[in-house]
């Protein structure tokens, strides 16, 4: 052995002994702790960075490596779990743009079941209002129709009324002039009467003479 090997050896050794109660704390406390926490993360890759350099200031490959690979494995993990943050962040951004969009698109389907309900209420008032102006329009209309059907009958009416009394004044000058004697008539008829008068007069005055003469004898 080398006069500078002896000073190396003893350092490996003292290293071994300062570092059994870092290695009782990984056993007894970090081991317990995930895998992926931040503190195991930190407590490994400070430890393997220190076996990593004190392997490769003493020479000491097998520390030298051991180091190397905690350090590579809690980066790895670091890296996994800064990953996995970033799966979970993305996830929990995307559940909650879903969500959002869940939420938006209930509301959306609630205004538009609304804006139908609505709509649909308005053509039924509308369909009524047309419905009741309708009905209106054909009560205006019949009105008028038996207004002109009432007027009508009453003109009919009037008019065979004015006939009827037209007719019947001219039977009742018609039958006037049939009870009515002619002049003619009247003529003689009162020529017949004075002849009457005259042969009544005519007998009076034989009958008198008559009477006159009977008293002489």
């Amino acid at each position: 052995m080398s006069v500078l090997a002896l000073p190396l050896t003893i350092l490996r050794i003292q290293y071994k002994i300062a570092r059994i109660p870092l290695q009782l704390i990984e056993t007894n406390v970090v081991v317990k702790m995930d895998a992926e926490s931040p503190a195991r993360l930190a407590y490994e890759h400070t430890l393997g960075s220190l076996d990593r350099a004190v392997g490769n200031l003493l020479g000491d490959r097998s520390l030298a490596d051991r180091g190397e690979t905690l350090v590579d494995s809690t980066e790895n993990r670091a890296e996994a779990a800064r990953l996995d943050a970033e799966a979970r962040a993305k996830k929990t951004a995307a559940d909650a743009d879903l969500k959002t969009a869940r939420e938006t698109a209930e509301q959306d389907r609630r205004a538009a079941d609304a804006a139908a309900q609505e709509a649909a209420r308005d053509a039924r008032q509308e369909a009524e209002q047309r419905k009741r102006e309708a009905a209106q329009e054909a009560e205006r209309e019949a009105a008028a129709k038996k207004k002109r059907a009432d007027e009508q009958a009453a003109a009919a009416t009037k008019a065979a009324e004015d006939r009827k009394k037209t007719q019947q004044a001219q039977v009742d000058k018609q039958e006037k002039l049939a009870a009515a004697p002619s002049e003619a008539e009247l003529a003689e008829a009162a020529q017949r009467s004075e002849e009457a008068d005259a042969k009544k007069d005519e007998a009076e005055r034989i009958e008198k003479l008559f009477i006159a003469e009977k008293n002489k004898d």
